[in-house]
């Protein structure tokens, strides 16, 4: 064989081993990413999971809480018409923290991530947290 044919060859074989080894770089590049965005996907929902965690104990704190003034206000002998009066305030101002928390929690994550919450308000967020 002449030696400008192998000179040829070994040519073309660097030729295919050099596509080989840049599709692999572009496949494993692809691939990190890809896994990449699933763990941290996974890591930002188990935290937001954890922040509503925070967020429902200091709810049932608060329920409590808001329980324990109106026996004080009927053990007060404060009239029925104040006492119902401040618990509907309350039950407004309660609900208006529940979607407050749940709007800052929504808002303060990254767009990409946002599509793949599962929760919209406070009571699809609790039901999140019991499965």
């Amino acid at each position: 064989m002449p030696f400008f044919l192998d000179k040829a060859i070994m040519e073309g074989e660097m030729l295919v081993n050099f596509l080989w080894f840049l599709g692999g770089a572009l496949i494993y590049k692809f691939s990190s990413y890809v896994f990449g965005i699933t763990t941290s996907v996974n890591l930002y929902t188990q935290t937001l999971i954890s922040c509503l965690m925070v967020a429902k104990k200091i709810d049932e704190q608060a329920l409590l809480s808001i329980n324990a003034q109106y026996d004080l206000m009927k053990k007060e002998g404060l009239p029925i018409e104040q006492i119902e009066n401040t618990k509907e305030l309350n039950i407004k101002a309660h609900e208006f923290w529940r979607s407050m928390v749940i709007g800052t929690i929504l808002s303060s994550c990254p767009a990409s991530i946002r599509g793949a919450l599962n929760f919209k308000d406070w009571k699809s967020a609790m039901k999140l947290l019991k499965e």
